[in-house]
C-alpha cells in the first residue's frame, strides 16, 4: 500500500473476514522500510517479499512473517541501480525479479544473494514486467511489457530438484555446494532455451 501524499509505504494482510490483522511498515529503529511498494509474494519460509520500486533505485525488501526486517536487495553488485518490478518464489525458495533497470530477471536466494540472470537483453526479450510461478509444472510466467507485450513461459528447474527434500535435511555446506551446482546447470539451460509457450 501506498500514500502518494505522505510519499511512504506500509504491507497490511487481513484475515478471510476481511479484518486487519498485520501491518508492516518500519524497522526495528523506526525508520520506514517502503518507499513505493508495488508487488509482493510470500516464500516458502513465511518471509514477506516485496518489490519496491521509485526512481532511480529502489530494492527488494524481505521480512519475516511477524515483520522483522532480514534485508534489502539492492543490486547486483551491491548498491548498483535496481528498479524491480513483477516479484515471484519458486519451490526451492530463490526469489525472482524483474529489474528494468537491466530488463533482465534476476535470481537470489532466499537470503538475499545474487545467484544469476535467468533472462536477459541478449535474448531480445523486451522487458520483463510481471511474474509468475507454477507450482505444478514448475514453469515461469513472464509478462513482458513494451513493442512485444507478450507472456512467455519458460522452464528452468529440475522436477526432480523440486520434489526432493535434500535441500532441508542436508547441512549447510552441503546445501550451498549443491545450490551451486544446480545454479550453474539451470543457467546454462535456461538462456539457451526458447519459451515453451508464448502468447502475443
Amino acid at each position: 500500500m501506498y500514500n502518494d501524499d505522505t510519499k511512504t509505504g506500509k504491507v497490511t494482510r487481513y484475515n478471510q473476514s476481511g479484518q486487519l490483522t498485520q501491518t508492516i511498515q518500519n524497522d526495528n529503529t523506526g525508520m520506514g522500510l517502503y518507499r513505493q511498494p508495488n508487488y509482493i509474494t510470500e516464500n516458502n519460509n513465511g518471509d514477506v517479499v516485496v518489490s519496491d520500486s521509485i526512481f532511480p533505485s529502489g530494492a527488494v525488501v524481505v521480512t519475516e512473517r511477524g515483520g522483522r526486517h532480514r534485508f534489502s536487495y539492492t543490486g547486483h553488485p551491491s548498491g548498483s541501480e535496481l528498479q524491480p518490478w513483477g516479484i515471484c518464489t519458486d519451490a526451492l525458495s530463490h526469489i525472482l525479479v524483474c529489474d528494468g533497470a537491466t530488463n533482465t530477471v534476476q535470481m537470489l536466494d532466499k537470503d538475499g544473494q545474487f545467484l544469476s540472470h535467468l533472462l536477459t537483453k541478449s535474448q531480445e526479450m523486451g522487458v520483463p514486467w510481471s511474474l509468475s510461478y507454477d507450482v505444478n509444472t514448475h514453469r515461469l510466467w513472464v509478462g513482458l511489457w513494451g513493442n512485444n507485450n507478450k507472456v512467455c513461459v519458460y522452464s528452468y528447474i529440475d522436477t526432480q530438484d523440486a520434489l526432493t527434500d535434500e535441500y532441508t535435511h542436508s547441512t549447510d555446506e552441503d546445501t550451498h555446494s549443491r545450490d551451486e551446482d544446480t545454479h550453474s546447470r539451470d543457467e546454462d539451460v535456461f538462456s539457451s532455451s526458447t519459451p515453451a509457450v508464448e502468447w502475443r
